[in-house]
């Protein structure tokens, strides 16, 4: 009468336990088998859970007992899967910064906070992961403003403790003002990005105050690298990109549509160039080809 793999030592729990103790005494890329623990059958609740956890991992491990062979198994595990399993192939640029950072001696990607199996991914991501059957999950909120990544027009302000259901297609994840989040897309799954996304570099930005962040890339074992700094003002919002120049494009959360975009001392042309999408907020500057300099959004 008891779920045990996804309720006991067995199960999801003692994986969740095990990788957060081993990030808190210093592992850097950690994972486990998804749903490697459940035997030769793997009840379709736990995959999808243990799938989107293992998203925010740095290591996503399809292994063990019982069927993998997704479009074998339900429509609903096909199709969840699917798109957390890109979602973190999509996240390889982000991960890999800590990589290399963390082998200097910096930030490592996991790291344990207060909550319940709380803990951030890189320094943009909370994580919270279901470890009961259940949709509920409380989610305790540090200071600063956040916003629910699967719907993120609103801002949260912490501290705060949250109390809310999550359907199956959805994993309590959180990211923080100032992010800034390198991606590599080609599909339409996950709904950053498109099959037309493909040979870009993706940077999810979320402004606040000044930020940056370092894409050191993976092909070049980290030796080649591109740095892209934020800084948001009243009226205005400017983004720099410095060192190896790649064809990116800026998904850019903004409140309004922009009255004037820059590149140097150029005015992008809209549609053409950029788009603003109202509804959620987004604007979007596609270049393609390989530039370095400054953006100035004026809002």
């Amino acid at each position: 009468h008891v779920d045990l793999v996804m309720d006991g030592i067995e199960g999801i729990e003692m994986a969740i336990e095990n990788i957060l103790a081993s990030a808190k005494v210093g592992y850097n890329i950690i994972g486990s088998d998804v749903a490697g623990f459940s035997g030769r059958y793997i009840p379709p609740r736990l995959y999808i859970r243990w799938a989107q956890f293992s998203a925010f991992c740095g290591l996503f491990l399809n292994g063990g007992h019982g069927e993998r062979a997704l479009w074998k198994r339900s429509q609903q595990e096909l199709e969840i899967i699917r798109e957390y399993s890109w979602l973190h192939t999509e996240l390889i640029p982000y991960m890999y910064h800590y990589v290399v950072e963390a082998h200097r001696g910096g930030k490592r990607l996991q790291r344990p906070i207060r909550g319940k199996y709380h803990y951030m991914f890189g320094d943009d991501f909370l994580v919270a992961p279901i470890y009961r059957d259940a949709l509920n999950r409380k989610v305790e909120l540090p200071k600063g403003k956040w916003r629910y990544l699967w719907n993120d027009v609103d801002v949260i302000y912490g501290p705060v403790q949250l109390n809310r259901d999550y359907p199956l297609d959805e994993f309590p994840v959180y990211i923080r003002e100032g992010a800034i989040v390198p991606m590599q897309i080609s599909r339409s799954y996950t709904g950053f990005g498109d099959v037309e996304s493909e040979g870009f570099l993706t940077w999810l930005i979320y402004p606040g105050g000044k930020s940056e962040f370092t894409y050191y890339d993976p092909a070049a074992r980290g030796q080649i690298s591109t740095t892209l700094q934020v800084h948001d003002q009243e009226g205005q919002l400017a983004i720099a990109i410095e060192g190896e120049p790649y064809p990116h494009i800026l998904r850019v959360h903004l409140a309004e549509r922009p009255k004037k975009i820059m590149l140097n001392a150029m005015t992008l042309i809209p549609v053409e160039q950029f788009s603003y999408d109202p509804q959620a907020q987004k604007l979007i500057i596609k270049t393609t080809a390989p530039v370095v300099g400054q953006y100035t959004i004026t809002k």
